[in-house]
């Protein structure tokens, strides 16, 4: 073998300990960085937008290995397909142009494959907004009316909580009249339009002349439920436990009696026989010396006592009661129905008038008692002949009512009515009324909102309709009233339970309610859906009927797809109250503590909104014009970027904000039936 020479020999020797130079071998190579973490995942945000022109709106974007964790400082590259339209800079602020779509992409740089997400931008016209609010209807009072009296000779009056004391002379408005008390007023009653007595909570009685009331010492602290009297000089007073007192023209004298029951109605044909009424089924008879008690068929509280004589008289109390006494005892009568009765006035004996809960109204006509319909659903209080034989009525949130004709002729009229509006719908080209508290519908004819006559039903909370022909009213145990074009009936959806709200479209009608229910009808009929939860549904909303939203209680959102409801992921466990959208990418959410939410197409979002204050109704114009309002008067408008508030004459809750259809103008509505309109920009 042959050896190596020399030459090589040294040169293995230099590579074997590392001498060789840079001029003696070629150079190594670099050594290889680590790998970085490489770009994954790409979220933009919002997925869709709406802006005006010249506004401006910062897309986030957030870059993620495939690990999750967030990239700092990755490099990013925006484009528009349609520039002309929406605009993007190096920063991601997109800009509205002019009216029009756009589809703006983000992308890393350079990474291959491509990584990028887009977003719908869509440049609406400009929209300034409601240019003025006005107040269209101030109401009078919503306070609960527990007594009324005429003078028959043209003047009313009406006394119920909070010290209120209303009155209407000579058919004309109702005014209040200053009564120096904040405590509940229960009873009036007066010999003359100068000699008038109220009474009420702890002790209070107080006296007018006709200009101005004051009080006068009753000697206790009692309750005081009714003041009724036969002249100037003898007048009663019954209350709690059993307390009665008398007016003999100089002082207020207690008379012993044998109760301890509240005592609720006073009525008597001359001063040594009068009757007083209470709970437990109580009846006294004063004599002339002593209140002695008599024997009834029941033990259900009374509220009322009326009559024409001594041998004919009436009681009324809970469930439907009615006695009758023929001057020897008290018996039963057949009752037409099962509601709690608080009121008796008669013009005749066979002429005599019961009212009660959720618009009861029984008539007599000397031989039965038949049920009427007064067109109202309100709790009734109160009941007065007047000199002109129309009766009047009060009751809860400010009603009061003119009863005119007799018996099943009878009809009725609104003289005032200020409950809460909690609901209100409209059709292009047909009416739009308003819904509230006391089974309330109202009605806007020629600007001017008006009590509508309806059949008797529960508290209402929602209104929604198919068409002017086809609209529907839903409430309180199980309540819904549809209109059918010329007139309100009732309808049955198979339950009891309260239903809160409705939305109707594409030919259906979706209610929900407390306790999770959810009723649809496509037609006649309701059909039970399963929700999912037991949580208070509040509100409800869709784009069509296979895209459905509805919102309840610790941040619940359902979705129903067309085959069935789905809970939604929402960054919140507050109440939420409200659920209302231009597109199926642009959906709001409105609820407690100022909490605002939108939908992209993907992501339920929070929104910034400048109040803490409990939101209870959203709705748009537009998706750059849209609405929130709620608690103490808040107002705010999204106008496709921000959330600002907005004045408007209202100051207190407002329940309601929609628009109002065929106008271009919009309506706030809430507590005591008041009504805030505005007029779009000419």
């Amino acid at each position: 073998m042959r050896m190596p020479d020399r030459q090589t020999v040294a040169m293995m020797v230099a590579l074997a300990l590392g001498g060789v130079s840079c001029r003696d071998a070629a150079p190594p190579e670099p050594p290889v960085a680590p790998a970085g973490p490489r770009p994954a995942l790409l979220d933009v945000a919002p997925l869709s937008a709406f802006l005006q022109p010249g506004q401006e709106l910062p897309l986030r974007v957030e870059v993620r290995d495939s690990t999750g964790t967030l990239l700092p400082a990755v490099q990013l590259a925006w484009r528009s397909d349609a520039p002309a339209v929406a605009s993007v800079d190096a920063r991601g602020v997109v800009r509205g142009v002019s009216p029009g779509a756009a589809r703006v992409t983000v992308s890393v740089a350079g990474r291959t494959p491509p990584l990028e997400g887009q977003v719908s931008v869509g440049v609406t016209a400009a929209a300034p907004g409601i240019a003025q609010w006005r107040s269209v209807r101030e109401g009078v009072t919503d306070v609960t009316l527990l007594d009324v009296w005429d003078d028959g000779a043209g003047t009313s009056y009406v006394v119920g909580q909070e010290g209120t004391v209303l009155r209407a002379r000579d058919g004309g408005r109702w005014e209040r009249i200053p009564s120096g008390t904040t405590e509940t007023l229960v009873g009036v009653w007066g010999s003359s339009a100068t000699d008038i007595w109220i009474v009420g909570a702890g002790g209070t009685i107080l006296r007018g002349d006709g200009t101005r009331f004051a009080p006068v010492p009753s000697g206790t602290t009692a309750t005081l439920l009714e003041v009724w009297g036969l002249s100037p000089n003898a007048v009663w007073v019954a209350g709690d436990r059993g307390v009665i007192l008398r007016w003999d023209g100089t002082r207020w004298e207690t008379q012993p009696t044998p109760v301890t029951d509240d005592l609720w109605g006073i009525w008597g044909p001359n001063e040594s026989t009068v009757f007083v009424v209470g709970n437990n089924g109580t009846i006294l008879r004063w004599d002339g010396v002593n209140w002695r008690r008599q024997e009834v068929p029941t033990s259900a509280p009374l509220f009322d006592v009326w009559g024409t004589s001594t041998g004919n008289v009436h009681a009324v109390g809970v469930s439907g009661t009615l006695l009758r006494f023929d001057g020897v005892a008290w018996r039963a009568m057949p009752s037409p129905g099962r509601a709690n009765l608080f009121a008796l006035e008669g013009r005749a004996f066979n002429d005599v008038y019961a009212v009660g809960n959720t618009g009861a109204a029984y008539h007599f006509d000397g031989s039965a008692w038949r049920a009427l319909a007064l067109g109202t659903g309100q709790n009734l209080r109160a009941i007065t002949r007047r000199g002109d034989g129309t009766l009047r009525v009060a009751g809860w949130y400010g009603s009061v009512l003119t009863v005119r004709g007799t018996g099943g002729a009878a009809t009725a009229s609104a003289e005032l009515s200020d409950p809460a509006i909690l609901g209100i719908w409209g059709s292009a080209g047909g009416p739009t009324f308003a819904v509230g508290l006391g089974g309330a519908v109202f009605r806007r004819d020629a600007g001017t909102w008006r009590p509508e006559p309806v059949p008797q039903a529960n508290d209402l909370y929602g209104i929604s309709g198919l068409s002017a022909t086809d609209v529907v009213a839903v409430g309180d145990t199980g309540s819904l009233l549809r209109f059918d074009g010329s007139r309100w009936r009732r309808d049955t959806v198979g339950t009891s339970a309260l239903l809160r709200a409705i939305w109707s479209g594409g030919g259906v009608h979706v209610v929900v309610g407390e306790r999770g229910t959810i009723f649809r009808s496509s037609g006649t009929g309701w059909l039970a859906q399963t929700s999912g939860t037991g949580r208070f549904l509040r509100a409800v909303w869709g784009t069509d009927p296979a895209n459905v939203y509805a919102v309840g209680d610790s941040g619940t959102l359902l979705r129903y797809d067309g085959g069935r409801w789905s809970a939604q992921a929402v960054p919140t466990t507050r109440r939420l109250r409200a659920v209302w959208g231009t597109a199926p990418q642009h959906v709001f959410v409105v609820g407690d503590s100022g909490v605002v939410l939108r939908y992209d197409g993907a992501t339920w979002r929070p929104q910034e909104a400048p109040t803490t204050r409990d939101l209870r109704s959203v709705w748009g114009r537009g998706p750059t014009e849209v609405y929130a309002a709620g608690d103490s008067g808040t107002v705010l408008r999204f106008d496709g970027v921000r959330w600002q508030a907005v004045s408007t004459p209202l100051t207190g809750i407002a329940y309601v904000v929609t628009g109002i259809p065929g106008s271009g103008g919009a309506v706030l509505a809430g507590a005591g039936a008041r009504f805030i309109e505005g007029t779009p920009p000419d």
